[in-house]
C-alpha cells in the first residue's frame, strides 16, 4: 500500500447510523438473493466444471474500506492459467499506459465466460463478500492494488466508504 493508510486522510462519509443501516439493508438483501439464486448459482458451478479445468471460483486480492485488502469472489471466467498468459498478451492491451489491462476477444476467457461475463452472472459471489462485510452492495467497485499507484490524492476518497458490487 504505497500510500499509506487512506482512513486517516479521508474521513468516512457515512455517520456511524448511517454505516449501521447501510449494513442491516445489505444483509436483508443479499441473503434472501443468495437464497433464491442458489439454483443458478448450481447450474453456473456445473458449466464452468464441464467448460474447463479449475476451480469454480476465482478469487483475487482487492482493496476494501479505509485500504484494508481481501479477497473478492467471481466465478472463474478464464483459464486457469490466465495470470501467468497475461505478460504474452501484454501487446494487445488496449490500454497502453498499464493503468488496466483489457483485450477486446481475450483468448484466456472461456466459452461460459465469455456468456457470464456479458450477463454480468460472473458477479454473484460477490453477495457473499457483501454478507461477510467486506463489500456493500452499492458503492465504489473495489480496485485492484497496482491501481493504487496511478491514483491521485483525490483518488483515495473512495476508500471512505464500502466497496460495493454494482458501482455508485
Amino acid at each position: 500500500w504505497a500510500r499509506g493508510a487512506v482512513d486517516t486522510e479521508y474521513p468516512e462519509p457515512l455517520s456511524d447510523a448511517e454505516r449501521f443501516l447501510k449494513r442491516i439493508s445489505d444483509i436483508a438483501t443479499a441473503a434472501p438473493v443468495l437464497a433464491i439464486v442458489s439454483p443458478l448459482l448450481a447450474v453456473i458451478a456445473i458449466w464452468i466444471k464441464l467448460d474447463s479445468r479449475g476451480p469454480v471460483l476465482f478469487k483475487q486480492v482487492r482493496i476494501g474500506v479505509g485500504g484494508q485488502r481481501f479477497k473478492i469472489f467471481k466465478f472463474r471466467t478464464m483459464v486457469v492459467d490466465a495470470e501467468a498468459k497475461k505478460a504474452a498478451l501484454q501487446h494487445l492491451n488496449e490500454y497502453g499506459d498499464g493503468r488496466m489491462f483489457k483485450i477486446k476477444d481475450d483468448p484466456r476467457i472461456t466459452r461460459i465466460g465469455r456468456i457470464l461475463r456479458r450477463t454480468s452472472l460472473d458477479e454473484l459471489p460477490q453477495l457473499l463478500n457483501v454478507l461477510r462485510g467486506e463489500m456493500s452492495l452499492v458503492g465504489p467497485r473495489p480496485c485492484l492494488e497496482y491501481e493504487t499507484e496511478f491514483f491521485e490524492p483525490d483518488h483515495f476518497k473512495r476508500f471512505g466508504a464500502p466497496q460495493g458490487s454494482t458501482g455508485l
